[in-house]
Formats: structure tokens, C-alpha cells, sequence
């Protein structure tokens, strides 16, 4: 699930087709043996701003409080969901988009 904003209409237009992506190569992949899955993070505290801003690592933080958790994740946090859905104990889960945002994408935004 996404939200749109303003002035963000690449950036949700590419959410939008990697979940699709996901789906159909979920379908293609299957009689192979490989099942396809994907991951939708919120903010996560990493050094993907820092050619950006100085203080990217901050800025994710403090972008984080937004989420119903009210804070970011730590990548590790992020990792332990992709082990999961690696892991046999995800066999059955094929074409899922698992969102791991800390809440971002079950809340309702304001003006919704």
C-alpha cells in the first residue's frame, strides 16, 4: 500500500510497479522453484542520504518519529524480515509485499 503526495509522482509511480513486478514475477518464477516476495520498509537509519545532506542518518531518525512507532528501523530490523521470508518457514508465502514501516502504511494521513 502507498500514499501519493504531492511532487512525488516518479517515486510513487516506481512503488507502485516494483509491487506489480513482485506479483508477476511471483507467477513466472513459481514452477521453478523460487518464490518471489518483496519488502516495503518505512525509514531506516542508514547512510542513504549522506550524499545528499550532512545529516542524513539524523534526518531518517527524525523522519521516523512520523510513523505510528515513532521511530525508524534499524537495518538489522529490515534484515530479520527478509531472512524470514527466505527462510522455510515463509514456503508458503509467494507474490507478498510484507510491509515492515512501522506503521506508516496502515495509518491514516492527515487530510485522508
Amino acid at each position: 500500500m502507498s500514499f501519493g503526495f504531492p511532487q512525488i509522482a516518479a517515486y510513487a509511480a516506481s512503488k507502485g510497479a516494483l509491487a506489480q513486478l513482485t506479483r508477476v514475477l511471483a507467477l513466472e518464477a513459481i514452477d521453478h522453484g523460487v518464490r518471489v516476495n518483496a519488502v516495503g520498509s518505512g525509514d531506516v537509519v542508514t547512510n542513504l542520504l549522506n550524499d545528499i545532506r550532512p545529516d542524513g542518518r539524523e534526518f531518517l531518525r527524525d523522519h521516523g518519529k512520523g510513523a505510528p512507532i515513532r521511530r525508524a528501523a534499524a537495518p538489522e530490523e529490515i534484515a530479520e524480515v527478509v531472512a524470514f521470508l527466505s527462510s522455510d518457514k515463509a514456503s508458503f508465502m509467494v507474490g507478498s509485499i510484507v510491509m515492515a514501516d512501522g506503521g506508516y502504511s496502515v495509518a491514516i494521513q492527515p487530510g485522508d
